[in-house]
């Protein structure tokens, strides 16, 4: 906890960088993240440095996570690309062994993808992620390099996995939007294509990160008139050391269309490791009256980010708070 709040991080990831797993297009991909990761950072908020020649160990992120930053729980989530990863970026397998070894603490987030794998192996991979491994969650990366991609509201393609998603019992699933990496194109990015799945799919919600960046607008729009549309920080936070207030614009319009309550706190873990730092960041924010006042954004209160910070995404997966807090700390000392 942090100054009594709850922290849940929702955006851990494993990644595998390693030689073997690359495929030829995919060093220049991951040289194109690592040029992201420098962009955003500064000496404060460094960029992981060894994003090829060092495989990051349970043991050191969960040193990272539990022992020099105040997170609680945290979501360590699948990365399903394979055009330039072999096995993904982020891989089942090592989300897997992060929440085997932190069991109390670690979420695991499934991925699957219906281009790579068919439909048949998509829909059979999510039943052992969840009956295997305890996914909670599925995470989806449509658009691929050569133009490859898929929608998700595509009746064929896509609902299948939102039936088998619910019926397995998982009531989220969420979506990397915008952010591109490599050669992707940028139209299989948007985020219009959750419309017409959250209407269809009124149990299920549809989680958006990055606040769909370029495509902010258009993503709290969705959020705005859907509500089992959520909005997940990923990559939003770690701008901010960068460019405070157009971060706060873009915070500022979520907060204003579509409210505290479906916002989620994430940090990106590891592409910038300094975990802890993000966290403080996030709970010095306040709303500058300039801002308030030329835009009309409501201020920032501590009420809104005890639910981003933690409480909004554990209600939404039925996690008692107070009873996690208890299993991790001895007590809950929650300020409400």
């Amino acid at each position: 906890m942090r100054d009594g709040l709850f922290i849940f991080d929702n955006v851990v990831h494993m990644y595998d960088n390693k030689p073997d797993n690359l495929n030829p297009s995919g060093v220049a991909t991951a040289r194109n993240l690592i040029g992201m990761g420098e962009l955003f950072s500064n000496a404060k908020y460094p960029a992981n440095d060894h994003f090829f020649d060092v495989e990051l160990s349970v043991e050191e992120a969960g040193r990272i996570l539990f022992e020099e930053s105040d997170t609680d729980i945290a979501m360590a989530q699948t990365v399903p690309l394979f055009g330039w990863w072999k096995d993904g970026f982020s891989p089942a397998r090592r989300q897997y062994a992060l929440k085997e070894a932190y069991p109390d603490r670690v979420l695991f987030c499934g991925g699957v993808d219906p281009l790579y794998q068919g439909i048949d192996g998509a829909l059979n991979e999510m039943t052992r992620q969840v009956e295997e491994m305890g996914a909670v969650s599925f995470k989806f990366y449509q658009a691929h390099h050569n133009s490859l991609s898929w929608r998700i509201d595509d009746r064929h393609m896509a609902y299948p996995m939102w039936e088998k998603a619910l019926e397995l019992g998982v009531n989220n699933v969420q979506f990397h939007k915008g952010v591109p990496f490599g050669t992707e194109r940028m139209e299989h990015m948007h985020p219009t294509d959750i419309q017409q799945a959250a209407v269809d799919f009124p149990d299920l919600n549809f989680i958006i990160h990055h606040l769909g960046d370029p495509y902010i607008d258009e993503s709290i729009s969705v959020a705005s008139r859907n509500n089992n549309v959520w909005l997940a920080l990923s990559a939003w936070i770690n701008i901010y050391p960068i460019m405070p207030r157009e971060a706060l614009k873009r915070l500022g319009k979520a907060l204003m269309y579509v409210g505290p309550d479906r916002l989620l706190y994430g940090s990106e873990a590891f592409v910038w490791p300094n975990v802890q730092g993000y966290i403080e960041l996030f709970m010095d924010l306040e709303m500058p009256e300039g801002l308030q006042e030329d835009y009309g954004f409501p201020p920032i209160t501590r009420d809104d980010k005890r639910k981003i910070l933690g409480e909004n995404y554990a209600g939404l997966l039925g996690i008692d708070v107070g009873q996690t807090l208890k299993a991790i700390h001895g007590s809950d000392d929650r300020t409400l």
